[in-house]
């Protein structure tokens, strides 16, 4: 009899454990994660998830030797397919640095020769919708390194749907001297990461 007893609480148990492990794996792959940073990144599995795929291209974006008021530019688009089930992708749009040799304008780099403005925004980006040209998010890069996250955005479709982006990064004129930015170089890559 206590063997029985044994048996049924072992399969009561086991049946317990197994609910519990497939409960918490749909959980988690229901919040899957995926990072983007080559030229195309595509989410797409054989289950009802949305599907999410980020295409930049070579994604690297350059600025060097700039003249004040010249600057570079990348489009990129992300395209998201619902399912009977998810309609709604969240991701962000970073700016991965990878080298910026430009620095703002200090009382130590000032001289007859850099008149110079302290302390100016003298490379700035613009994170643009491409469809309308609306500045989606700005700021200043002058000294900035590391990972940047330019944009978080979450969006809801009926149908399939492409977003594009175009990051523009400006080596602004202040109208004073930058001759402490001269022969400077700032590069890095978009990379565009999703999740639930």
């Amino acid at each position: 009899m206590n063997i029985g007893k044994k048996n049924l609480i072992l399969a009561i148990v086991l049946c317990i454990s197994i609910t519990v492990i497939g409960v918490s794996f749909a959980y988690f792959t229901s919040s899957i994660n995926v990072g983007g940073s080559g030229s195309s990144v595509d989410l797409n599995t054989e289950s009802d998830f949305i599907k999410v795929v980020y295409d930049a291209g070579v994604s690297s974006l350059t600025l060097e030797n700039a003249m004040p008021g010249e600057g570079s530019s990348k489009g990129f688009t992300v395209s998201i397919t619902p399912t009977t089930t998810e309609n709604t992708a969240t991701y962000s749009i970073y700016l991965d640095i990878t080298s910026n040799t430009f620095e703002k304008c200090s009382s130590s780099n000032q001289s007859a020769t850099n008149n110079c403005t302290i302390g100016a925004n003298e490379v700035t980006y613009s994170l643009k919708d491409a469809s309308n040209n609306s500045v989606l998010a700005s700021g200043d890069l002058t000294e900035a390194s590391g990972r940047i996250l330019l944009l978080r955005e979450n969006k809801t479709v009926s149908g399939a749907t492409t977003y594009t982006y175009n990051l523009e990064i400006t080596y602004v004129n202040t109208g004073a001297e930058q001759n402490h930015n001269q022969n400077k170089t700032l590069n890095g890559s978009i990379k565009v990461e999703f999740s639930e």
